[in-house]
């Protein structure tokens, strides 16, 4: 089954042992303040990314019922550009989620700094090995986003594909701004599908729309066909991303798998 990308995200979250507040934007998951609400679909835990501006901290994930915190220790220093220095992997072996109730993120930080930690959920496994890709295509967007907030972003795809119907069975996704390092995820819009948005960590780019900085494994890259992750030839999908900050340069590579 699919799964979907969610965010928290604050600019000065506090010191200490403090909740994040829901990113903002979100037209997927309702949320209130520093909640998320799970869809009644969604019981699984299949991979976080934490990240920090400059001091590591230990996010928590918790949930009314679940009897323990789920802690992680791993957190990405904007300066790293790497998102695996704070990418907690549970594709294959997800934790059980409460469905139907609201989830918090919390960070113990010593510094009062913007904050990012994201989640991917869903109700199953993802296995890499049943990921099957006949194509693979590329675009680009030049979206001024807004940050700590869910950005759409139209993409403009540089490769032309067969008239039909594919599945989207893995992605990857760059950004790039001068002025700063940052934290961002991505998550698929697929044209007539409201359901599900499936994501993954953003890597940085070297510059505007040119190759990905250096990432040392991608274990969101490869999903695997899931059921809805799907769209015509004639009706392209669409981003949207979350950030700690605002830039313009957005780049993206889809697996396909072509089914009809």
């Amino acid at each position: 089954m699919p799964f979907d990308m969610i965010g928290f995200l604050e600019a000065t979250p506090g010191t200490g042992t403090v909740n994040l507040a829901a990113a903002l934007g979100d037209r997927l998951y309702s949320s209130n303040l520093d909640e998320i609400n799970l869809n009644s679909d969604i019981n699984r835990l299949l991979g976080v990314l934490v990240s920090a501006v400059s001091t590591g901290g230990r996010a928590r994930l918790r949930q009314p019922g679940l009897g323990i915190d789920y802690s992680m220790l791993k957190c990405m220093l904007e300066a790293d550009l790497d998102p695996i220095q704070g990418f907690h992997d549970f594709l294959e072996t997800p934790l059980p989620l409460i469905p139907g109730t609201k989830l918090e993120a919390l960070l113990t930080n010593a510094t009062d700094e913007s904050a990012l930690i994201a989640a991917m959920v869903g109700n199953q496994a993802l296995d890499p090995r049943n990921c099957q890709p006949t194509h693979v295509v590329t675009g680009i967007s030049d979206t001024t986003i807004t940050s700590l907030t869910w950005s759409q972003c139209a993409i403009t795809w540089l490769e032309d594909l067969d008239p039909g119907t594919y599945a989207v069975v893995g992605m990857r996704c760059g950004v790039f701004i001068a002025a700063a390092p940052l934290a961002a995820v991505a998550r698929i819009i697929l044209p007539g599908a409201t359901d599900w948005r499936p994501g993954v960590p953003c890597a940085q780019m070297e510059a505007d729309h040119e190759e990905y900085q250096s990432v040392t494994h991608e274990p969101w890259y490869k999903w695997g066909q899931m059921p809805g992750i799907q769209f015509e030839d004639t009706k392209m999908p669409s981003i949207e991303v979350l950030s700690t900050a605002a830039y313009t340069d957005e780049n993206v590579e889809l697996l396909l798998q072509k089914i009809g």
